[in-house]
């Protein structure tokens, strides 16, 4: 079985982005007042058709279309960009952080296929190493012919799952290395676990303030908590007395909850069940480095009929100042 991979715009991928760059593009093209409405399903069909009439880059102008898209949706639903600073770097330049703890300590993802591997650093400057991010989807040729929009969008949402998946996926194991190698420092004498279990079924107020006094003790305020869905109903279970009638009122209005008190909620599937990551806002946390942004070339199975395209972005990510990460467990 054969592939072939088609380069039509050389061999430069596009410049890094940050997403709010990619959001603020969407924006501009709708409209700041959202005037220009996103297309009808028979409008995008009609400018589906109309791409594909380019015989020579049809292809190629529809996978790049799907580019905006999944950045939006990476910013919004992904984790990552939330937790660590967004860095686009220049190509060809050293890329080196100043390490912020006061221990002199940073935490590396370095990760291939196969492998993830992270590596504490100690003194001033730590260089990061990039890897890349992938996804391959592919349609099949009759869905083209048929202008089935349905099957790229599909395509799209697979993309946009893959590349998250593995973006969120790496950071849970960066963020747990460097919280558990941080805490177990001999020279670590302040708050030396930056856990707290609880041993009841469910996650608790008193846990959360818990684990919140914990990063307090370093001068660092928690802002965001990030949970496995299955634990996110917790909240939904304590008394009105800690949450108050506005809290109770939105969870019957069944809106969607996204905030408690002073912190930002985040749910994943990749965060592990029955613990809850307590984290600082960006500045205080890490670094998201991109060397380049999302990028697409066709990348095609003719002999099975399939048309497809290779999303692949090249990106690092470093924990600087582990003192503000803690988590709750239940036991």
């Amino acid at each position: 079985m054969s592939q072939t991979i088609v380069r039509t715009s050389g061999l430069a991928p596009k410049p890094a982005m940050k997403s709010d760059d990619y959001v603020a593009q969407i924006i501009a093209r709708r409209g700041a007042d959202g005037s220009k409405s996103a297309l009808s399903h028979e409008g995008k069909v009609q400018k589906m058709a109309l791409v594909l009439q380019d015989e020579v880059n049809g292809i190629k102008r529809l996978g790049v279309g799907m580019v905006g898209p999944i950045q939006l949706k990476l910013r919004y639903q992904g984790i990552i960009r939330n937790v660590l600073m967004e860095d686009p770097v220049t190509p060809g330049t050293p890329v080196e952080y100043d390490v912020w703890d006061d221990l002199g300590q940073a935490y590396i993802m370095s990760g291939t296929e196969g492998e993830v591997r992270v590596t504490p650093f100690e003194g001033k400057r730590v260089p990061v190493r990039f890897f890349r991010i992938a996804s391959f989807p592919a349609i099949r040729k009759e869905d083209l012919v048929y202008l089935r929009l349905n099957a790229v969008e599909q395509a799209q949402d697979e993309t946009k799952q893959a590349i998250q998946k593995q973006e969120d996926s790496r950071l849970m194991v960066l963020l747990q290395a460097a919280l558990t190698s941080y805490a177990t420092r001999a020279d670590h004498d302040v708050t030396p676990n930056h856990n707290v279990t609880v041993a009841s079924g469910d996650f608790t107020p008193g846990a959360l303030y818990t684990a919140v006094s914990q990063t307090d003790e370093h001068e660092i305020e928690s802002a965001r908590l990030l949970v496995h869905p299955s634990d996110w109903r917790d909240f939904f279970r304590w008394d009105i007395n800690t949450t108050g009638w506005a809290f109770k009122d939105r969870v019957v209005a069944g809106e969607k909850i996204t905030s408690f008190g002073e912190f930002a909620i985040q749910r994943s599937i990749v965060v592990p069940k029955g613990k809850m990551f307590l984290l600082p806002e960006p500045n205080f946390l890490g670094v998201f480095p991109i060397l380049y942004s999302l990028d697409v070339e066709e990348n095609h199975n003719v002999e099975a009929f399939w048309r497809g395209w290779v999303f692949d972005e090249m990106v690092a990510m470093a924990i600087l100042n582990p003192r503000g990460i803690a988590t709750i467990t239940k036991a």
